[in-house]
């Protein structure tokens, strides 16, 4: 549907992402020769030549080829994907504590380890992933963290680093308290914010400055602003950032959407009017997981940010377009449908693996968002509205699985550009099983798209997400549906929240060996990312 021309159809998916920039920038060299005849390293980044050696060593210990990236910032990996390290006979943990202490000047890291705070420890298909916080001196420091993946042979296959070495702060006793901070930046805030906020006390980096700030977050009804205030001056470091996954989108009806459903690009919105779509647009669904409360609140979806939400003691939530109880309905299924298909059909338990909680009348723009503070989704009211569209919810349920497996992922132009073309295909994919194979002609375009990287790249992430997601589609037609969702959702483990297209594509083939696919498997993901552009070294 469009809100212009009145014709329905669903216009590609679009959103906003302000992400922080890339600390590693894209310059590829080959590595020296490590003494194993014919074997290569391929690395992103520039370091120092000191730090080659330091790297050389590493990689002459490893089990095959590795991919490296390194931190501008720093000079330090930030990313390695491949047989890293061969298996140790003590616990994940200490295993990962012993690795980093081993090659402590390589990460430029304390050898005793005592800075690095154990986050989360966690089992999936792939194996054990060990996460680490840095502090300093009790403080966290924001978006520092180092994380060891090892495969289920005990093998550490990736490791992603954004350890900060060389802090140096007179004092972690802020001067300011956490209200009297906000208060002195609150008036920096859009009108239209709410007053309330969310405050904790960080070490912030900037521009390799580091100091004491209390970092805030606040929800409104649109953006959701981060926004970093110096602990012991009262100044604001750096501006206020919107850190909302947004997408413009419109057109939906139960199966999928109503042009997928009818086949038919002459439709026309007519005001949500339910006499624009014919009910064979229509299917009839079992809801599952709810929680009887008269609601579509449940196990894995509630509509609970709905205003005048759709009520049934029955739970019989039967309505057509003209209601907003459609959408609610719509939005409730889709995500319920989606995340079983995670966990039954994918084998990942611990994936997003949570109540996912929307809203479908409250923004009346042509716009919907996941926000990554408050883990909610807004769908948006303008033109068609987006709940009526399943492809827009997947894809903004796409977001909230990336940010659920890598905490703010998408904070550098091409981990959001990977957001973006992720979105397009999880909701595609998804889709596809309900569609019989149609597909609208907008993401039949970005899907079956020959854009090419680097050449292609023009800055904005839903048109550089265009070549992420047509990778992956020529993927799933080569491997299979479920076997192409399952690596590709997996891959996401072995990313940072900052990872580039090079390193997604390593990511993607590391994941595949560690799920055993088969060499023909391997052979067809790592050909098509290189036909694509992406260097590919594991």
């Amino acid at each position: 549907m469009s809100n212009r021309s009145g014709t329905m159809r669903r216009i590609i998916i679009r959103a906003i992402v302000i992400g922080a920039a890339s600390l590693a920038f894209h310059a590829q060299f080959q590595d020296r020769a490590l003494g194993r005849a014919g074997d290569q390293l391929r690395a992103e980044g520039q370091t120092s030549p000191e730090q080659i050696e330091r790297w050389q060593a590493l990689a002459a210990r490893s089990a095959g080829p590795l991919s490296v990236a390194w931190n501008k910032r720093t000079g330090t990996p930030e990313s390695i994907l491949g047989e890293i390290y061969r298996p140790m006979a003590v616990d994940a943990e200490s295993a990962a504590r012993r690795f980093l202490a081993e090659h402590a000047v390589l990460f430029k890291m304390k050898s005793e380890m005592d800075d690095l705070a154990l986050e989360r420890s966690f089992e999936s298909v792939l194996g054990r992933h060990v996460v680490f916080q840095q502090n300093y001196r009790g403080v966290p420091v924001y978006g520092a963290q180092t994380a060891v993946h090892f495969n289920q042979a005990g093998t550490i296959v990736a490791v992603n680093n954004s350890y900060l070495p060389g802090i140096e702060l007179e004092s972690v006793e802020p001067r300011l308290s956490e209200s009297d901070a906000f208060d002195g930046v609150r008036h920096l805030l859009p009108r239209n914010s709410r007053a309330e906020a969310e405050g904790d006390l960080v070490v912030y980096d900037v521009d390799g400055t580091s100091r004491l700030a209390w970092r805030f977050t606040v929800a409104t009804a649109g953006p959701t602003w981060e926004m970093f205030v110096d602990a012991q001056s009262g100044d604001l470091v750096g501006q206020p950032r919107d850190i909302n996954r947004y997408v413009s989108g419109t057109g939906q009806v139960f199966r999928v959407n109503a042009v997928v459903a009818t086949h038919d690009n002459t439709l026309r919105d007519n005001n949500d009017a339910a006499s624009a779509v014919p009910s064979s647009a229509y299917m009839i669904v079992t809801l599952l997981g709810l929680n009887n409360n008269g609601f579509l609140d449940g196990q894995y979806a509630s509509s609970s940010k709905t205003k005048r939400r759709a009520s049934s003691a029955s739970n019989t939530f039967v309505f057509d377009r003209g209601d907003d109880g459609f959408s609610e309905t719509m939005g409730y299924y889709y995500i319920d449908y989606a995340e079983r298909y995670i966990q039954t059909s994918l084998g990942f338990a611990n994936v997003n693996n949570r109540q996912q909680v929307f809203a479908v009348n409250r923004l009346k723009q042509d716009n919907s968002f996941y926000s990554s503070s408050s883990k909610q989704i807004t769908f948006g009211l303008g033109g068609v509205d987006d709940a009526e569209d399943a492809e827009v919810i997947l894809h903004e349920y796409g977001h909230s699985i990336q940010d659920n497996q890598v905490p703010g992922f998408g904070s550098s132009h091409e981990a959001g550009s990977m957001g973006e073309g992720f979105g397009d295909y999880w909701g595609a994919s998804i889709g596809a099983q309900f569609s019989g194979g149609f597909q609208d002609t907008c993401l039949a375009e970005c899907l079956d798209g020959t854009k090419h990287y680097p050449e292609d790249i023009d800055g904005e992430v839903h048109d550089d997400g265009e070549i992420w997601s047509a990778a992956l589609w020529q993927i799933r037609g080569s491997i299979g549906p479920v076997a192409a969702d399952k690596v590709i959702v997996a891959a996401h483990f072995l990313l940072s929240r900052t990872a580039s297209f090079n390193q997604g594509a390593n990511a993607l083939v590391t994941a595949a060996m560690s799920l055993g696919y088969t060499s023909a498997q391997v052979s067809s993901i790592r050909t098509i990312l290189q036909n694509r552009g992406f260097t590919v070294t594991v």
